[in-house]
């Protein structure tokens, strides 16, 4: 098997309906590029499982090499699950509200343990009406924003949300909402803080998103983030299909009020096709799933070979409500702050008129 054979099975490890694996060690070429592959799709911590549990044969060097990666993945969590203490604390002292996304918060609440789900910064969703005293508060306390916005604003109304880093150099994701664009600005994001939860980290209890929003995070993520999604974002799809107490009705209900259901379906297609996993109802159902004519263009903007953050912003004024908002929308994005301008080496605008330009014809060849 190519190692990326191998990444693909281990990822898909314990799951049911999951891939085989090896049946004999493999090669020490073959075996380099496997945790090469582990470690940049954050699966390192199944490679090991299946190692320790004897599903994948090793030698004795492989076995401890798939150890010390786990090791060493694990210790960073742990470092990150510290950064998020702290930055929840700030964010709690000056009365700010927020949510746990992604990492400690799936890892502790929706795997066996959360040795099994590795990852790589810190993701915290807060309101729109207060993510402007959320950055301030972290800024204050010792963050900088790696990138200004595009205008005063833009980030509140509009945005994703921003990437902050610590002293020491830890990412933190400040999230208005899941994505840029379209699908970013369908969401409903006050339904988001109605529906939560809690997981317990380091003595304290921290809110995160309920089960099904957890889940519908996973698939804009695995859907729409990375061109070719790292392994972790699928496995987290298939796992809390198959593996947890997830209401797929009410999932999937909340995702046609989003007009997202395209992305569940897309996620979940590609879950199953990437891990190799057994045909199931929810697979059938994806594969026969058809988007209407708003999220089949959406879609275009975040999987197109061309795709690129200017394309998805520009398409997301079919998402924007109202004349108005659609026109102050477009004026932030071609006026944008110098500084921001000079952070993208004057390519800025470049991108935005030649997004503008493919939108444009997208909209008129159809």
């Amino acid at each position: 098997m190519r190692p990326a054979d191998v990444v693909a099975a281990v990822s898909g490890y314990g799951l049911p309906g999951s891939a085989p694996l090896p049946d004999q060690p493999v090669d020490q070429a073959t075996w380099r590029g496997v945790l090469e592959l582990a470690t940049g799709d954050r699966v390192t911590p199944l490679l090991a499982d299946a190692v320790a549990d004897g599903a994948l044969p090793t030698t004795a060097r492989q076995h401890e090499q798939a150890v010390m990666a786990h090791e060493q993945t694990m210790r960073l969590c742990v470092l990150l699950e510290r950064s998020l203490l702290d930055v929840t604390r700030e964010l709690a002292g000056a009365g700010i509200g927020y949510r746990v996304l992604k990492g400690a918060g799936v890892a502790h609440l929706d795997y066996q343990s959360p040795a099994q789900r590795a990852f790589g910064d810190v993701d915290l969703l807060v309101p729109s009406a207060e993510y402007d005293r959320a950055l301030g508060c972290l800024i204050d306390s010792g963050a900088r924003r790696r990138y200004t916005e595009v205008r005063p604003g833009f980030d509140r109304r509009w945005g994703k949300g921003a990437c902050l880093v610590l002293a020491d150099g830890t990412e933190i994701d400040v999230h208005r909402t899941f994505v840029a664009g379209p699908f970013g600005l369908t969401i409903d994001l006050a339904e988001l803080f109605r529906f939560t939860a809690t997981v317990s980290i380091g003595g304290r209890e921290l809110p995160v998103l309920d089960r099904e929003s957890r889940f519908l995070h996973a698939c804009f993520h695995a859907s729409l983030g990375d061109r070719t999604p790292r392994l972790v974002a699928l496995r987290d799809v298939a796992q809390m299909i198959l593996t947890t107490d997830l209401d797929r009705d009410e999932a999937l209900e909340r995702a046609r009020r989003w007009r997202a259901d395209a992305v569940v379906a897309r996620a979940i297609r590609l879950a199953w096709s990437r891990l190799g996993l057994e045909t199931t109802p929810i697979l059938e159902w994806a594969s026969a799933h058809r988007p209407d004519r708003f999220q089949a263009r959406a879609l275009r903007a975040y999987t197109a070979p061309s795709r690129s953050y200017a394309t998805q912003v520009v398409a997301g004024i079919t998402a924007v409500p109202g004349v108005p908002e659609k026109v102050a929308y477009m004026r932030a994005l071609l006026l944008a702050e110098p500084g921001h301008l000079a952070q993208r080496d004057g390519s800025y605008h470049r991108r935005i008129h030649r997004a503008w330009r493919a939108y444009g014809s997208t909209r008129s060849s159809r």
